[in-house]
């Protein structure tokens, strides 16, 4: 059953689709000198929109819950909450157009800053951080055709942040989120 369809909604001009996703997040910070941080583990859900121009490029965007930060080397985690816009193309590949390889900004809002310390007690960080976050968006995927209007997917996206994170003066040094999501989801034809 898998493969042997071909969703015809994705080879016309002007059709639109929509795909509610779930995921795993892997996050951290990058610093430009010696220090190191390990990843945060989380859940990540969203839902993505995508215009399609022809069969091979759409536009794609959404609205996604992105989990952020990172552990620190003495087990404080930061946990940052961002509503995340990204704004990709999307280039579809392959015989019948199922990989797919997206590219382009992402724009995100903190919604809440907290760090979990070792000791077990949480401070909230959100005047540390912050309110904005802009980035690239990278990924790759691939898309299981079901039938004519419905195709479920999995796929690895990756972000690379801008700016630095903290409030000017907080830190002697810049660190930038970056992040990672494996996300399966269906792609229901409107």
């Amino acid at each position: 059953l898998f493969g042997m369809t071909t969703l015809n909604a994705q080879s016309n001009s002007g059709d639109f689709t929509l795909a509610p996703q779930i995921g795993v997040a892997f996050s951290t910070y990058y610093a430009n000198n010696e220090v190191t941080y390990n990843s945060r583990t989380s859940f990540a859900i969203g839902v993505i929109g995508e215009y399609y121009f022809n069969d091979r490029w759409s536009l794609r965007s959404g609205l996604l819950y992105s989990p952020m930060g990172a552990k620190d080397g003495i087990g404080n985690i930061d946990k940052l909450d961002f509503i995340s816009i990204p704004v990709n193309a999307n280039w579809h590949f392959g015989k019948n157009r199922n990989w797919y390889l997206n590219f382009g900004p992402s724009v995100s809002f903190l919604t809440k800053a907290e760090s979990k310390l070792s000791n077990g007690s949480s401070i909230d960080i959100k005047d540390f951080v912050k309110n904005t976050d802009i980035g690239l968006n990278l990924g790759i995927g691939y898309k299981f055709d079901i039938n004519d209007d419905f195709q479920l997917y999995i796929d690895y996206q990756g972000y690379g942040g801008f700016v630095t994170v903290a409030e000017d003066g907080i830190l002697p040094y810049d660190i930038r989120n970056s992040s990672s999501a494996i996300n399966v989801g269906g792609v229901f034809k409107l």
